[in-house]
């Protein structure tokens, strides 16, 4: 938003001010500049014909102080050994003035040389008396002074927009920093000096976030409660599943088991979901966290394959971290093959941590919906089994260490799980 609210402005104030020069030109500059042309065009036709009128004795004095009041010297023939230069306006402007003085056309020739000269013919008696002065007579302080007064408040003017802007959306970038933290991180204050409009807006998000983390704790107590309160009743079942009479039918008896043990397991993964995370914080090896999760994912008939560092510090909860990292590694071995790769980098600022499988993958539409709980793709992943939490509690943990987590399909097959943050 900065750099387009700066360049709409930068660029609009340079066309106005591009105009503003245009005008002044047209109005004020242009007029003088006739004007000029005009009285010059007369000086030059009367010193020219009171050059011919005076005696031969009479001309070095005029000569004289032709040159030292006007600035012009006069001389019988063109000199042809200066080369001609390019054109300039101004010769144009008095070849009208002599024309209208004259009553026919009369050419301004502009030679160069060390300095650049103008020279007039003037026809009086059948002949041309050149009438010559250097350009540097023509230098005025009004039009240098007006382009360095428009050049000046044009960079005054960026100078002042870029710091209006800066100023203006400064609180913005402040509150877009408050909106992507955690709902547990503390509100930075705006610059002082602001506008108050913006402090309402991080007022209003302060109050709808304290309300959104009471409506969370509230499902999150209820969950758990509920959760909680099914595992007497589940525990009754088990019981009672023990004391069946011995002439039940096997498949009944397994039957009843596998619904016990997932009902035990779903009502597991609701009460760490409900729960949320009681973050308990501590420094550790990262790598070291990685190599005993991978040895217990080859324990369960997993394939580990690792390209990590030796050593990478991390201060953070452990125990939700290697939570986080079963879960996915779970579903890489329900879903994925078995197989899986582990790739650790860094880039710009953050670091990354991905773990790919070999499996189907999950269509793109899908990608963001596995994270919500109770949600399964079974088709998608060619399974059956499974709560739908272990991607949900996954990303709740992640958010939980201030990881971001998001699942990609694999250039050639595959599902990755990708945890990064900031370095």
């Amino acid at each position: 938003m900065f750099s387009q609210t700066a360049w709409t402005l930068g660029l609009g104030i340079v066309v106005l001010q591009i105009l503003t020069l245009l005008i002044v030109v047209a109005t004020v500059l242009y007029p003088l500049a006739e004007r000029s042309a005009e009285d010059l065009a007369g000086l030059i036709v009367i010193s020219a014909k009171t050059y011919t009128e005076l005696s031969p004795e009479d001309r070095p004095a005029f000569l004289t102080s032709l040159r030292a009041d006007n600035g012009m010297e006069i001389a019988k023939h063109l000199d042809r050994s200066v080369s001609h230069t390019h054109g300039h306006i101004y010769s144009w402007l008095l070849s009208r003035a002599l024309s209208r003085r004259l009553g026919a056309p009369a050419a301004v020739y502009v030679l160069g040389g060390s300095t650049h000269t103008f020279w007039v013919p003037v026809p009086i008696g059948g002949h041309n008396i050149w009438v010559y002065f250097d350009r540097r007579r023509l230098v005025s302080s009004l039009p240098v002074a007006m382009i360095f007064v428009i050049v000046f408040s044009t960079l005054a003017l960026l100078v002042l927009t870029m710091i209006l802007v800066r100023r203006v959306l400064r609180p913005l970038e402040v509150i877009s920093e408050a909106l992507r933290g955690s709902l547990k991180a503390p509100l930075p204050s705006l610059p002082h000096g602001g506008a108050y409009e913006f402090q309402n807006i991080l007022n209003i998000f302060a109050n709808l976030r304290t309300r959104l983390q009471a409506m969370i704790n509230h499902q999150s107590l209820l969950l758990t409660g509920i959760s909680h309160d099914l595992r007497s009743p589940l525990a009754r079942l088990r019981m009672a599943w023990e004391l069946l009479p011995d002439n039940t039918p096997q498949h009944l008896r397994e039957g009843m088991l596998q619904d016990i043990e997932r009902m035990d397991a779903l009502l597991a993964q609701s009460l760490a979901l409900g729960r949320g995370m009681s973050a308990k914080v501590a420094d550790f090896d990262l790598m070291v966290l990685l190599a005993e999760v991978g040895a217990d994912f080859e324990r369960e008939g997993g394939h580990w394959q690792a390209t990590l560092p030796r050593r990478y510090p991390f201060r953070g909860d452990r125990e939700a971290l290697r939570r986080l990292l079963s879960n996915l590694l779970d579903n890489a071995l329900r879903y994925g093959g078995g197989r899986v790769r582990a790739e650790f980098q860094k880039t710009q600022g953050r670091t990354q941590l991905r773990l790919c499988d070999e499996g189907p993958g999950v269509p793109e539409a899908d990608l963001e919906t596995v994270f919500e709980p109770f949600i399964r793709l079974d088709d998608a992943r060619g399974h059956g089994e499974g709560s739908g939490l272990g991607l949900a509690i996954a990303r709740q943990l992640a958010e939980a260490q201030g990881m971001r987590l998001r699942l990609f399909n694999a250039v050639g097959g595959g599902l990755c799980a990708e945890l990064s943050w900031t370095a």
